[in-house]
């Protein structure tokens, strides 16, 4: 495809009340694209996540990195908030992007909880947000009529 063909995609005017607005930067949102180009360009950071040996989880342009401590935290928010700055030139959303505890963290409508098992301090399992849940009960239910 030629370049001017692929820029189409990216240059998509945006509709916001019954308005064609031009667009200068970014994908359009909700743009079945803009999965597949998250993953072509993010191949990148997973690749530099494991360079590191970190534990990360990325879903498109979601993605969560997970570290033992607080100071390791911090270290490593930084470096990559550089490396998706200075190497990939994407910009960071600063308010939606933080160091949190996994406990006090959501993802893909998964949350961690503390396992609470003698021994296992500082140790999470993986659960499903009860919203989550209770989507998935109410479209088994339409779609079994029970």
């Amino acid at each position: 495809m030629p370049a001017a063909g692929r820029r189409k995609w990216l240059r998509a005017p945006i509709q916001i009340d019954g308005k064609l607005h031009k667009r200068r930067k970014g994908v359009p949102q909700g743009s079945p694209i803009s999965p597949l180009l998250s993953n072509i360009l993010l191949d990148l950071l997973d690749k530099e996540l494991d360079r590191r040996n970190l534990k990360y989880v990325r879903y498109a342009d979601d993605f969560s990195i997970y570290t033992k401590s607080k100071k390791e935290a911090r270290k490593v928010g930084n470096e990559i908030y550089l490396f998706l700055r200075d190497k990939l030139r994407l910009p960071i959303n600063r308010e939606k992007s933080g160091i949190r505890r996994p406990s006090n963290f959501e993802l893909l409508g998964h949350a961690f909880v503390p396992t609470y098992q003698k021994g296992d301090k500082g140790k999470y399992q993986l659960v499903v947000k009860k919203s989550s849940w209770e989507s998935l009960k109410r479209k088994l239910k339409q779609i079994t009529k029970k």
